[in-house]
């Protein structure tokens, strides 16, 4: 049963990566602009005082207006790192760290073509307010698919289920039902171009 949830599951990821990036550079970052606004309007009312979200990457709903913007606000942003651990590539066993950034300059690639912060300053996450994840697929109960290292499931589990957890995607990312495993984090709360999907109980 489980070999044939993981097919399912690879079968899933691979179609809506695939309608991701079927959408056109110009769809994709008038979408990025409308999913960011939708995301400011649905904070504004909380109150955030430290975010964390993601540095988007090749076809990912676009965030680097949106840190930039929110640390001239003065809210304090902290970002995902891919820590590599083990000198060789067979030992290497690869988990997320997090550094507070002042300015979204000074990247380089890291791990798997990420850009990450070049200057890290280690930051702790107990005063986390919301994370802003990113997503390759999702369905209504707030089921998520990434790009299957689990990186951001380790993350979510490790914090206090208080903290918002918010998936940005295009509707075209949508499916119907993805078969979760026991290690999947549910999100709160996905935002698309067309509307903000409040997660619902299987």
């Amino acid at each position: 049963m489980t070999q044939d949830v993981q097919e399912a599951r690879r079968e899933l990821r691979a179609h809506a990566m695939t309608a991701r990036e079927e959408l056109s550079p110009e769809f994709r970052h008038q979408s990025s602009v409308e999913i960011i606004e939708r995301l400011k309007h649905y904070l504004t009312g909380k109150k955030c005082q430290v975010l964390h979200c993601y540095i988007s990457f090749r076809s990912e709903v676009e965030t680097r207006e949106f840190i930039e913007a929110a640390i001239h606000d003065g809210t304090r942003m902290i970002v995902p790192v891919v820590d590599q651990s083990g000198a060789e590539e067979t030992e290497r066993t690869d988990r997320l760290t997090h550094t507070e950034i002042r300015e979204l300059t000074g990247l380089a690639k890291g791990r798997f073509g990420l850009e990450e912060p070049i200057e890290r300053e280690p930051s702790s996450l107990e005063s986390l307010d919301a994370v802003i994840v990113p997503i390759v697929a999702f369905d209504r109960r707030g089921t998520r698919l990434g790009y299957g290292k689990g990186f951001y499931d380790v993350f979510l589990r490790e914090l206090p289920r208080s903290v918002e957890r918010i998936g940005l995607a295009f509707s075209a990312q949508e499916v119907k039902h993805i078969p979760a495993l026991p290690h999947d984090e549910p999100l709160d709360t996905i935002i698309t171009e067309r509307e903000i999907i409040h997660a619902t109980e299987p």
